[in-house]
C-alpha cells in the first residue's frame, strides 16, 4: 500500500508538472504575441470588436503586416462616428494608433459619443459631445493610403501591379485614394517616383468618355434603334453633350453620354 501512494503521487506530480508547463508556455506564447501583434493578430481582434456589434467586416490588412510593440491588447474603437473605419490604439509603451477600414458586409449604425471629465456631471448634449481625460498621451493617428509601387511616367495607365499600401499622418491624407480599386485603370497626369503617395491632382480626370477612344453610338427613330461605332471628340462625363464621328460614314453628330463609352444620338422625327 506504501509503495502505491508514493508512485500515485509521484504520477501526480509529474501530471501537475506538466500541466504549470504547458500554462506557463501557452501564457508566454500569448504575452509574446500581444506584445508584438501581426497583421493577422489585429484583424482577429477587428472582427471580434465588430461581432460584438453585430457586424461582419473583412478588415483591409496584410496578415502578415508588423505592428509596434505593445505591452497590453490593443483597443479597437470606431472613427468618423461608425464602423466602416476603426482606430486601432496602444495605450502602452510608445502609445501608436492606425486606422484600418473595415470593409463592412452589414450596414453599421451610427456611434454615439459622450462626453466625459474625471469626477464630474455629464454637460452638454451627449450626441454632440468629445471625450476628455484630464491628461492625454500624444499618440501619432497614421491611416493606409495608395502609393506607387515604381515610378511611373505621365500617361501611364496604373494597373494593380503598380500599387501598395503604405501608412501616413492621418492629417497628410487629404486627396489620397484607401482603396486600389479607385485607382487602377486610371491615367497618370504627372510622372511620380515609386513609394509616394498618390493623389487625385496626380490623375486625369476619371471621364465616362475620352478623346479619340471608339464609343458605341445609340440611336432610335420610329421604335427602331441602331447602334453604330464612333469615335468620342471631346472628354466627357454622364448627361453632357460631346462632338462624336461615325466610323462607317465619317459625320460628325453630337450626342449625349449615357454610360461607360456610350452615347445617343436624338433623332429628329
Amino acid at each position: 500500500m506504501a509503495l502505491s501512494r508514493r508512485i500515485v503521487t509521484s504520477v501526480s506530480s509529474v501530471i501537475a508538472g506538466m500541466v504549470m508547463f504547458a500554462d506557463g508556455h501557452f501564457a508566454d506564447a500569448a504575452e509574446a504575441n500581444v506584445k508584438s501583434p501581426t497583421g493577422k493578430d489585429i484583424s482577429r481582434l477587428i472582427v471580434a470588436k465588430l461581432a460584438d456589434q453585430g457586424l461582419d467586416g473583412t478588415p483591409s490588412i496584410d496578415k502578415d503586416r508588423a505592428f509596434p510593440a505593445c505591452n497590453t491588447t490593443p483597443e479597437i474603437e470606431p472613427m468618423f462616428g461608425s464602423w466602416n473605419t476603426v482606430s486601432v490604439r496602444c495605450t502602452s509603451g510608445s502609445a501608436w494608433r492606425f486606422a484600418i477600414r473595415t470593409n463592412l458586409t452589414s450596414r453599421p449604425a451610427p456611434v454615439p459619443i459622450r462626453e466625459f471629465r474625471p469626477n464630474s456631471k455629464l454637460t452638454g448634449p451627449i450626441e454632440r459631445a468629445v471625450a476628455i481625460t484630464a491628461k492625454q498621451r500624444p499618440i501619432a493617428d497614421e491611416i493606409e493610403v495608395v502609393a506607387l509601387a515604381h515610378s511611373v511616367s505621365r500617361n501611364d495607365v496604373i494597373a494593380d501591379s503598380d500599387l501598395v499600401m503604405i501608412t501616413m499622418p492621418a492629417r497628410n491624407a487629404i486627396g489620397a485614394f484607401f482603396d486600389p480599386a479607385d485607382v487602377a485603370g486610371r491615367r497618370m497626369k504627372t510622372a511620380l517616383s515609386a513609394h509616394k503617395t498618390l493623389m487625385a491632382r496626380h490623375l486625369h480626370p476619371d471621364f465616362l468618355v475620352e478623346e479619340g477612344h471608339e464609343v458605341l453610338i445609340s440611336s432610335s427613330a420610329g421604335g427602331i434603334s441602331v447602334n453604330m461605332i464612333g469615335y468620342a471628340l471631346e472628354n466627357g462625363q454622364i448627361g453632357q453633350w460631346i462632338g462624336v464621328e461615325n466610323a462607317s460614314s465619317g459625320k460628325t453628330v453630337r450626342a449625349e453620354i449615357i454610360g461607360e463609352k456610350k452615347v445617343r444620338v436624338i433623332t429628329k422625327k
